[in-house]
């Protein structure tokens, strides 16, 4: 059963130890009652990145030594089998209910297990590391997923096998469905929005299913992550100028008292994400390059050369122009917000039901009494809890939605605005 975190949250935290990773229908054994602390990160450091694979660290009470895989007395072995339950890749997953509504935090699988003696022995805790579906992708290659006749370990085809890859000409959002269909990733865990752009055929058998999706998400301009609920996410280039709630703003704070408040956020303002030379090829292609002059005789070029799997020029170039025209200028930004949820109980809605690519604004106040605000995109999501303390923090690292900022005062390019892809 669920814990209570405070008079407004209850934390539950649940492991498939009887289930399978991609079983259809999981069952979960609720271990809440002695979680100690916990903390999730998910996410990619800024817009220019790809998503990484997101992780949950949960430390847990072992006073009873339930949680240590080598006793066999604990309720989580299996004694038909003589093995242990608690197994890596044993579904996890954490969610918090607020307001009678439950929302996911992480959805990923057991990875490391620990177990520490501190205070001389007087106690055991274990730690749950854990990792979301990426890992999985980048554990097996397009060949290696395929069925093979005769071999020893390789059971029935539609069992845990499929036939070999093949694939052709096609959507950049079918082909990512049928890299998932090759894993028997369930059809459950996806959300896929149907992509603007083809991609060719992927003839390496050797590359990983997470390299050979990312190479869809290049030449899409796309998203790929796996959400809060472990759901393997693909949106296309659109998604940020069309979506609602990357379009509108979903939740405003500030440090003025007017709105939602943070405890901390951190700004910058330099080169780091400044692209201004675009040269990308595709696979039997011409090379198309875009650059910005302004920002090249400013910065010096800062170039961005890769090679994809479109099928035409005219897309790669469309694809660099899009991307130019969020790189090529350094603005004033607003990098990371730290936020305390348990300063004001409007922040928990925010805090357990925004994602990434949500648009928020923040307001920041200097001392002098001068402001400046800016319109985000959440590009990562990390939650730091703690029981015994009763602390939550939820950090986000952020992106400039278009060009949104500005300076009370000003809005010259460069420095609080930029042009925007339409």
């Amino acid at each position: 059963m669920s814990v209570a975190f405070d008079n407004n949250v209850n934390i539950t935290v649940e492991v498939g130890f009887d289930s399978n990773p991609f079983d259809s229908s999981i069952t979960f054994t609720d271990i809440s009652a002695y979680v100690r602390q916990f903390t999730t990160k998910r996410g990619r450091q800024n817009e220019l990145g790809q998503f990484v694979g997101g992780t949950a660290s949960i430390l847990l009470s072992n006073a009873d030594n339930r949680f240590n895989p080598n006793n066999t007395s604990s309720p989580y072995y299996d004694t038909g089998n003589s093995i242990t339950k608690i197994q890596p890749y044993k579904v996890i997953k954490i969610t918090a209910e607020y307001d009678s509504t439950t929302y996911p935090i992480f959805y990923g699988f057991l990875d490391m297990i620990p177990v520490s003696y501190p205070a001389l022995g007087a106690d055991s805790t274990v730690v749950f590391n854990c990792v979301d579906a990426f890992k999985i992708f980048n554990s097996q290659t397009l060949s290696s997923a395929g069925w093979r006749l005769g071999r020893g370990g390789f059971s029935e085809i539609g069992i845990s096998t499929v036939l070999g890859y093949e694939d052709e000409q096609e959507l950049s959002s079918i082909r990512v469905s049928r890299l998932l269909d090759q894993l028997q990733f369930p059809s459950s865990l996806r959300d896929i929005q149907i992509g603007t752009n083809e991609v060719q055929s992927q003839t390496n058998s050797d590359n990983d299913i997470l390299t050979a999706i990312r190479d869809c998400e290049k030449a899409e301009n796309a998203q790929f992550f796996i959400g809060k609920d472990g759901k393997a996410v693909f949106r296309n280039r659109n998604y940020r100028l069309a979506n609602t709630n990357a379009t509108t703003v979903q939740a405003t704070f500030s440090n003025d008292g007017t709105n939602l408040p943070y405890t901390d956020v951190i700004t910058s303002f330099d080169t780091h994400e400044v692209r201004n030379v675009y040269q990308w090829t595709r696979s039997g292609g011409n090379t198309q390059f875009v650059s910005d002059a302004n920002s090249v005789q400013r910065y010096r070029p800062i170039a961005s050369v890769e090679s994809t799997i479109n099928v035409s020029d005219l897309d790669v170039l469309s694809l660099i122009e899009q991307k130019i025209a969020e790189t090529a200028l350094p603005i004033v930004r607003i990098d990371s917000l730290k936020i305390n949820p348990r300063e004001d109980v409007n922040i928990w809605e925010k805090a357990l039901g925004l994602e990434f690519g949500d648009r928020i604004s923040v307001k920041i106040v200097n001392p002098d009494t001068s402001s400046y605000t800016d319109e985000l995109w959440i590009e990562s999501i990390q939650h730091t809890v703690n029981a015994s303390t009763q602390s939550w923090n939820w950090n986000l690292t952020l992106s400039p939605a278009s060009s949104s900022g500005w300076v009370l005062g000003q809005a010259k390019l460069g420095i609080g605005t930029r042009f925007a892809y339409e």
